[in-house]
């Protein structure tokens, strides 16, 4: 029988290349939870360990690194550990079941406990798909009764910046093939619109290019702002108002011609549900560690899927190649992503904690790992040097040694 038999929990303090900064926070580097889970077969003594990761946003889900490890440790770990699967079936269906039993004991899809929750489900699943020796990607597929396939083209994210920087930035993506491009706004309105008319005079016009306002406007200012843009051809914006604002969302949805996405708003699986019922949005951004892990991503994806609203990846800033790989097979076990953002790895963090670069690749082109599980193993000297106790003085000082060049100053 297979039991799991030891559950860790650390931080980790990821320091970036440059600032980045949107309209609800600036970084120049991220603590991200790290879950490390041990399956052992009592019968033959053979041993998996799986690999977890999260990065909690008080501005997104309220949750903080603290918060999420006293929420692991106290309530969500104690649930699984010494716990056997069930020998009548494969072990990664057996320790989905068990997810989802303690997920809806403990309401984690109706909470805002998404990045609490996701890197214990995603070192379960690692593990589980380990010892059956597939890899979760071809496992999700065939759950949804498809093949996954093997890569998935990226769009590019530009963060508030100088405007040089912004141009060197379009440059970037458009000689290293993008199709897709997202621009920071918010900060602005006349550097809103200078961003929107640099990106399109130098991505040119077959180049989409879609907003985020990470929660900076209001009903009046989003909708005088697609006015400004109508001749650039904006494909999409992304969250304009803040997150419990539905009733202006359901307005703006009637009343724009481009697709209103959420994001912030969208961080359980019953606040899909309820955009979805009240018809507030066109398009959902899934963050695996926003919503809860690679299980309630899949179940926002249907909701998704029967209500006609479209789907994209998306990815939360700092996240290493433990998340980005999850997010990937995610993405490559569905039907094809509006969009899909993160894999800028090698290009944001000075360095990485899985052996594989996980970065996408020219055109965007990020394909899957060879590796079971969620395909990546760990960089363990990274890992152990990274690692900071948010309790003490190191942390502190881990966070001043962290800070790089500023793309904003």
């Amino acid at each position: 029988m297979i039991k799991i038999t030891d559950i860790k929990v650390s931080t980790v303090l990821l320091p970036f290349r440059f600032a980045f900064k949107h309209s609800l926070a600036s970084r120049s580097f991220s603590t991200n939870v790290i879950v490390k889970v041990k399956m052992e077969d009592t019968a033959t003594g053979a041993t998996a360990f799986g690999l977890g990761e999260s990065v909690p946003r008080d501005y997104v889900t309220g949750e903080t690194c603290q918060t999420a490890i006293a929420e692991i440790k106290g309530n969500f770990a104690p649930r699984f550990l010494n716990q056997f699967l069930d020998q009548d079936r494969k072990p990664t269906e057996s320790v989905s079941r068990l997810i989802e039993e303690v997920a809806a004991s403990l309401n984690v899809y109706g909470r805002r406990v998404g990045a609490s929750f996701c890197a214990l489900e995603l070192a379960l699943l690692d593990a589980a798909a380990k010892i059956e020796g597939v890899s979760i990607s071809q496992w999700l597929a065939a759950k949804n009764g498809r093949n996954a396939v093997e890569s998935i083209d990226y769009g590019g994210v530009i963060p508030f910046g100088k405007r040089k920087v912004l141009a060197a930035l379009l440059y970037f993506y458009k000689f290293y093939g993008y199709k897709t491009v997202k621009l920071k706004v918010g900060d602005d309105p006349e550097l809103d619109l200078f961003t929107v008319r640099k990106a399109r005079e130098l991505l040119g016009a077959s180049t989409v290019i879609r907003v985020d306002a990470n929660c900076a406007w209001d009903f009046d200012s989003t909708f005088e702002f697609s006015q400004k843009t109508q001749g650039y051809n904006i494909a999409s914006i992304e969250q304009p108002v803040p997150f419990d604002r539905l009733d202006e969302l359901v307005e703006l949805t009637k009343v724009l011609k481009e697709e209103i996405v959420v994001d912030e708003s969208l961080c359980t699986v019953q606040e899909a549900q309820d955009l979805a019922r009240k018809k507030a949005c066109g398009g959902f951004n899934i963050r695996i560690s926003k919503v809860g892990g690679l299980l309630a991503a899949q179940k926002i994806i249907d909701i998704a899927h029967q209500h006609g609203i479209s789907i994209h990846l998306g990815a939360q800033v700092g996240e290493s190649g433990i998340l980005t790989a999850a997010g990937r097979a995610l993405a490559c076990a569905n039907q094809k992503f509006e969009n899909y953002e993160g894999a800028a790895n090698f290009f944001l963090l000075k360095e990485d904690l899985t052996r594989e670069n996980m970065t996408a690749g020219f055109g965007g082109r990020g394909k899957m790992p060879d590796g079971k599980g969620i395909g990546v193993t760990v960089n363990e000297q990274n890992l152990n040097r990274f690692e900071v106790n948010l309790q003490s003085a190191d942390a502190s000082s881990a966070a001043v040694e962290a800070t790089g060049r500023s793309l904003h100053v």
